[in-house]
């Protein structure tokens, strides 16, 4: 039996002779890239981000503070797993955008929208694929609990 490993995440095992297996996960592009130097945030920061959010099909679904143009704090546990992964591998002042399986994102539920909700504007979808551009704003430590 092997181990197979992608972005550092147990993937599979599989015996030794199968052909490699892949699962989808998410991916980015880099669109600008900050000072580089300076911390990355982890799971226990707050951070404060710039941001669209659009379902495969360009439909923006979320976005930061006066559309996507302000900002908006999150724990960077408090979003969806494949969100959290790829803002933990950026640095201040950073703008990348996220492309994330359905299955790193909502999931089967998808998420309606509920209305005075600031940052969601409509429903996604089950098992929804969604792409956000990200600029990383700032990076706090959470207040303790």
């Amino acid at each position: 039996m092997r181990m197979m490993v992608m972005a550092g995440l147990l993937m599979a095992a599989v015996p030794a002779t199968a052909a490699p297996v892949a699962m989808p996960g998410p991916s980015y592009e880099v669109l600008a890239a900050g000072p580089g130097a300076g911390a990355y945030p982890t799971r226990a920061d707050l951070v404060t981000i710039r941001y669209v959010g659009k379902l495969a099909n360009g439909d923006i679904f979320s976005t930061s503070a006066d559309e996507g143009r302000g900002i908006t704090e999150f724990p960077v546990r408090g979003v969806v797993p494949g969100f959290s992964a790829l803002v933990q591998m950026m640095r201040v002042g950073d703008k990348w955008r996220f492309h994330l399986p359905g299955y790193l994102a909502y999931a089967k539920p998808g998420r309606t929208h509920q209305p005075p909700e600031p940052t969601l504007k409509r429903d996604v979808p089950p098992n929804a694929d969604l792409i956000f551009d990200v600029e990383l704003v700032a990076i706090r430590k959470a207040p303790a609990t």
